[in-house]
């Protein structure tokens, strides 16, 4: 079964640099507004902490705020970060926004690869793995409805307990739940937890491929319905009048997001490295710091949405061949202002999201 096309976009706290937190966070409620009215179908906060990248530390209570002004648009997480938050908690979280929106709820979750944040919070990294597959126990059990308790690897709740709101069936059939993946051997696991998966463009198109081919593997093999399941994917996008306008403009502002990742996640260290269950990181974050030099850019630009409408298309019909089907649209990255970014969420809307349409009526 092939399931339609959808399309959000990804809100964050960002702005011109030196931008006071309050003026960011209303520029995202703009672009919330703006989204909306231009017809995508859902918006996805991301969860990080103590820094200027993306600095959004409770993602379900600013979902909370979004879904009474935005009530036409889905609620999404790319990603909540499980191993950080107390399981119970998280749970309980998640049950009372579901009980105050009738809006479709699509909560991404992960591990999160900050070694400065689990300092920071006090949490072993090297028990993330365990501590994601335990907390997905208790969120899963808990918004079943009834009494329950989980003994865990790492997270041994110590009484039976119900978890309050209880949701009707229907609306626990309108939550949707994806694992991060980062790789073909995380995408074995997620679907051992009977969870889809949620991507980010860190790979080239084998290597997607090879991501979603080995999670329907695992997740057939478990007895998971594959062809119900939506496959997300968050994409930067900058679109452009030509490939080489939209390639300039990507030149000028993804240096800036490549250093935020470089300086958040302390690429230089290398903590990874040293961390049993992250060691296949190491290799992947190599690459920020040359990308941080705009002359290295393009060629990162190929696996993104960035280019002419006509570009964009073609590149969107390659996702959606691997098996994507619900596409994050991503133009918020740390210094980009509003004007770029709106602009491109626009002509994104009306020049690219009205061709995939009518080739799907065709």
């Amino acid at each position: 079964m092939t399931l339609p096309a959808s399309f959000g976009f990804v809100a964050t706290a960002v702005e011109a640099p030196g931008t006071p937190d309050k003026q960011a966070y209303e520029a995202l409620f703009g672009d919330c507004e703006y989204g909306q009215a231009l017809g995508y179908d859902s918006v996805w906060l991301i969860e990080h902490h103590f820094s200027d990248y993306f600095p959004t530390p409770n993602p379900l209570a600013l979902l909370s705020n979004l879904s009474a002004r935005f009530p036409r648009l889905g609620l999404g997480t790319c990603v909540l970060v499980t191993p950080w938050h107390d399981p119970l908690r998280l749970a309980e979280d998640i049950a009372q926004l579901a009980s105050i929106t009738d809006a479709p709820l699509h909560l991404g979750m992960g591990r999160g690869t900050a070694k400065f944040e689990y300092d920071a919070l006090g949490i072993q990294m090297d028990e993330a793995q365990d501590r994601f597959r335990d907390t997905w126990e208790i969120i899963r059990s808990g918004l079943a409805g009834g009494p329950f308790r989980v003994q865990g690897k790492l997270i041994d709740m110590p009484r039976e307990v119900v978890l309050r709101p209880v949701l009707s069936e229907q609306r626990r059939r309108s939550i949707h739940f994806y694992g991060a993946i980062g790789s073909p051997g995380t995408a074995e696991r997620m679907a051992d937890m009977g969870l889809p998966p949620i991507c980010t463009t860190i790979g080239d198109w084998d290597m997607q491929r090879d991501t979603i081919v080995s999670w329907k593997r695992a997740a057939a093999a478990n007895g998971f319905d594959t062809g119900a399941a939506r496959l997300p994917i968050m994409i930067n996008c900058i679109i452009g009048d030509t490939d080489e306008e939209a390639i300039r403009e990507a030149q000028t502002y993804i240096p800036r997001f490549m250093q935020a990742q470089v300086d958040h996640y302390e690429a230089d260290a290398n903590n990874w490295e040293t961390l049993r269950t992250y060691k296949a990181w190491s290799g992947i974050f190599s690459k920020l710091k040359a990308r941080c030099d705009p002359a290295n850019i393009p060629d990162w630009c190929q696996w993104q949405l960035i280019g002419s409408p006509e570009t964009v298309t073609r590149r969107l019909r390659q996702y959606q061949d691997i098996g994507f089907d619900t596409f994050l649209i991503h133009v918020a990255t740390p210094g980009v202002p509003v004007e770029p970014r709106r602009r491109w969420l626009r002509r994104f809307a009306q020049e690219v999201m009205p061709a995939l349409a009518a080739e799907a009526l065709a």
